[in-house]
């Protein structure tokens, strides 16, 4: 069964976060109200009463989507689903995430206090090696395929009370709920998993989710807005492959034109295990069907060629591809060459995809992670602080764009050589103020 027929199959499904009412009442142990997610509000509710009153200060937060103080809102049950059929099963799902997840990974982040470059410090030391399983490079693409695969992808700071955390770990989407807080502020986070279930403080777990139109609480996965074409994908799979076992014969079926003497119960049996035992599977493709008894064979399906499966399943990879932000020649498909050559796709997606996804990694990294080890040492009678960057000088995909940014500042003769060098992200030097002749 695929993605889609998976989402929308359960009838208590609520279209709002995915999951039945019986399966939210089940997870925070009350008893199934009937009532869909949005309808579970109460005229006692404190969001009810800030709606209807008119005299609210405008410093009122907005309303959001609640159960109740303190309770679980639970992850949509989608994830395993994603997962399998959209990932595990899916070619093409599979080398976007990798590709995108990989690429991020590989972009070296530099620490800062100031405009000082640190080299060393315990925070660079806790992102290379975050825990005992995992190395750098490998934790952040595993980080960036759960915010790919389920829309949310969770980090868990590890270390005494009140110090800098001395371990990272990630904590698998499909076992997390956030638990609600005031003013749509989650007041921590549940992780339940092989029948136990651990609480954590909201300030232990870092919450990385995609932007969510029918949701307060999680992430939308890439996914799901390409379900249907991940389930035509796969299913042309699928079917090619009976196809390949059947020998490449579409079905049919055998009758006889003269029905007043119809085949025994035996010799239905034994034409039936002779059909399948000497002319079906792909060891026995070609092999000429010999008939007698005034049998005839009638096709009764599409050929690939009927069926054009070839540009149904590339029309189906290259929405997979979009949905993912990857340009689909950079995935093998067939007739997708968007751009006119592999570089400058290799450097869009770079540019659109990769970069403004570790940009925002980097800026979870820097409000949530960097202040726990922030000191705020003085420096020159002000106050630095810590800051985590980018080093886009050390994507190897956009050098050509470097070297033709280089090439346009060091050209350009009404500029001074420090304007030059702030141009380019560098410092100034003695004597750089003056313009050349």
């Amino acid at each position: 069964m695929g993605i889609f027929s998976n989402l929308f199959s359960n009838p208590n499904r609520n279209p709002a976060n995915g999951i039945g009412d019986k399966e939210r009442a089940q997870d925070i142990g009350a008893k199934p109200s009937g009532r869909s997610y949005d309808a579970s509000f109460t005229q006692q509710s404190p969001i009810m009463e800030a709606k209807a009153s008119s005299k609210r200060p405008l410093s009122t937060r907005p309303l959001y989507s609640r159960i109740g103080p303190n309770q679980a809102v639970t992850t949509p049950r989608r994830y395993d689903t994603l997962a399998e059929e959209g990932y595990r099963q899916n070619v093409i799902a599979f080398r976007a995430i990798n590709l995108v997840a990989k690429g991020v990974a590989s972009i070296p982040l530099n620490l800062y206090r100031g405009n000082d470059r640190l080299e060393e410090h315990p925070l660079l030391d806790v992102l290379a090696r975050p825990n005992p399983r995992l190395k750098g490079v490998n934790f952040m693409a595993n980080f960036v395929g759960f915010h790919q695969i389920a829309g949310n992808a969770y980090m868990l700071a590890v270390g005494p009370e009140g110090r800098p955390p001395k371990e990272l770990w990630l904590l698998r989407p499909d076992t997390m709920s956030v638990l609600e807080g005031k003013s749509g502020i989650p007041a921590g986070f549940r992780q339940q998993l092989a029948g136990r279930t651990q609480d954590f403080a909201p300030d232990h777990v870092l919450h990385w989710k995609t932007f969510n139109p029918l949701s307060d609480w999680y992430g939308m996965a890439p996914l799901d807005s390409a379900a249907l074409a991940v389930d035509a994908h796969n299913e042309g799979s699928r079917w090619n492959l009976a196809l390949i076992q059947n020998g490449g014969t579409p079905s049919g079926v055998l009758y006889q034109e003269d029905g007043e003497t119809p085949l025994t119960d035996t010799q239905f049996e034994n034409l039936k295990s002779q059909v399948e035992e000497h002319y079906t599977g792909a060891v026995n493709a070609g092999r000429p069907l010999l008939l007698e008894g005034g049998l005839k064979w009638q096709d009764m399906g599409l050929s690939p060629k009927d069926m054009d499966w070839g540009s149904a399943k590339n029309m189906n990879a290259r929405e997979i591809a979009v949905a993912f932000g990857v340009p689909p020649q950079m995935l093998g498909i067939p007739d997708s060459q968007t751009y006119s050559n592999y570089a400058e796709a290799r450097q869009s997606v770079w540019e659109e995809t990769i970069i403004p996804l570790a940009q925002e990694i980097v800026c979870e990294l820097n409000g949530w992670l960097v202040p726990q080890f922030d000191e705020s040492q003085s420096h020159g009678g002000q106050k630095s602080k810590l800051t985590l960057k980018l080093d886009l000088d050390e994507i190897p995909a956009l050098a050509g764009k470097r070297a033709a940014k280089f090439d346009r500042i060091n050209s350009a003769d009404f500029l001074s050589v420090n304007e030059k060098r702030k141009a380019l992200d560098m410092p100034p030097i003695d004597g750089g103020d003056k313009v050349s002749n």
